[in-house]
């Protein structure tokens, strides 16, 4: 499977349109515009898992950071048709073992219960509920 795919920090027209296409599968991104998502591009650190046979976006996940301090992993996302292989695990493989995240003192993410296990395997773990998470949605 090693083979079959590579990593790429920045996307062609194609694996743009591929990302979007990927969005729009999900909920959670599928109201997300162009123009939004290329400003998000702008302003994250990106990762693409792409197959190697059709150069085929299948997988995405991006990285907001200080680069010293403070990382936040968002939009772990794989093709439907390409989960339950490995790929999600390629994806996060190429994010903890990159340049980017190895000298940053806290890495967060956020995910479903249904995924929790999946991050553990990497050193994750849940937040104390003594911390509260917050927000400003506008």
């Amino acid at each position: 499977m090693m083979n079959r795919t590579y990593i790429v920090n920045q996307l062609s027209e194609r694996h743009f349109q591929d990302l979007m296409n990927l969005y729009n599968e999900r909920s959670w991104t599928k109201t997300r515009t162009s123009d939004e998502v290329r400003a998000m591009i702008d302003n994250s650190y990106i990762f693409g898992l792409c197959d190697s046979e059709s150069d085929q976006l299948i997988g995405f996940t991006r990285v907001v950071t200080d680069y010293v301090f403070r990382a936040t992993i968002y939009d772990v996302i794989v093709l439907e048709q390409f989960q339950g292989q490995g790929f999600g695990r390629l994806l996060l493989e190429a994010v903890v073992n990159s340049t980017l995240i190895k000298g940053i003192e806290r890495v967060d993410l956020f995910c479903a219960d249904n995924r929790v296990m999946f991050y553990e395997k990497w050193g994750f773990e849940k937040v104390p509920v003594t911390t509260n998470y917050m927000s400003l949605i506008k």
